[in-house]
């Protein structure tokens, strides 16, 4: 649906989501979600240039989406439901009408499965994100994480660790950045990210809190300029990708927050 833009269709799931799982969003939360920046075509200024401000290719500078609250109130899609965000049925049939299978939002444990990312879908970084949430405080592995991704992080999934490779290029550069976001964004210090120089390090998974793998087939930086997947492996695969990156976890050096200094 072109007339309903994406950042509206992410803030619906989301309420959806929150509450599904038993963690109502807080009314006054709901232009915070709406008007968070995601990853894509964006990228953040130099840390040194204020982490704030979110500027396109091109230089342009991209204003974040419009509040959606008091819109989702006026057309009747959610309401405030003492003091908490709740998806109206006329809501809930916009959402469906979307994209989302009536069956999964009604699901009370929705089933992971292998989901494709297509680049045209506006809705790739929320199917993204609900993998994601499926683990938890978990680890994600990928070499080429960047400090851009790091509030989408926070905000939008629960994982609080994050492995990345010091052997790529620009690397020294992108954990300075990194280092500098983990003492800057909101919440920052909620994450913990560390780095190692094992050249096996390649593969971009991510490990749930109780173990369960998923594999990514590009870095989320990427994730919305190419077409990707998420797939679950089998028992025995999921094991080797946990035992591999689980130690070197345990190896890698941390990479630790710095304040911006004068």
């Amino acid at each position: 649906m072109d007339y309903v833009p994406d950042h509206v269709l992410r803030t619906l799931w989301y309420i959806d989501l929150m509450a599904r799982y038993g963690n109502p969003l807080p009314w006054g939360d709901v232009d915070r979600y709406a008007q968070q920046a995601v990853p894509r075509d964006a990228h953040r200024k130099s840390p040194f240039g204020g982490l704030g401000e979110i500027i396109g290719r091109d230089g342009m500078v991209i204003h974040r989406p419009d509040p959606v609250a008091a819109y989702l109130k006026g057309v009747g899609w959610a309401l405030e439901d003492s003091g908490v965000a709740k998806l109206t049925p006329a809501g809930r049939t916009v959402l469906v009408a979307c994209g989302e299978a009536a069956d999964e939002l009604a699901a009370e444990d929705p089933e992971v499965a292998d989901v494709a990312l297509d680049p045209q879908d506006p809705l790739v970084y929320v199917q993204l994100t609900r993998r994601l949430q499926k683990a938890g405080a978990g680890l994600l592995v990928d070499a080429y994480f960047k400090a851009d991704s790091l509030v989408w992080l926070i905000e939008s999934t629960n994982l609080r660790r994050v492995l990345i490779s010091s052997r790529q290029p620009r690397a020294e550069r992108d954990r300075q950045t990194i280092a500098v976001a983990l003492a800057t964004v909101p919440n920052g210090s909620d994450v913990e990210v560390r780095h190692t120089a094992d050249p096996s390090l390649h593969d971009r998974c991510v490990i749930g809190e109780k173990g369960d793998v998923q594999l990514l087939g590009s870095s989320v930086n990427g994730v919305g300029k190419h077409l990707t997947a998420v797939i679950t492996p089998s028992s025995d695969i999921s094991q080797v990708y946990r035992k591999k990156y689980e130690a070197l976890w345990g190896e890698a050096a941390k990479v630790e927050p710095r304040p911006i200094q004068a």
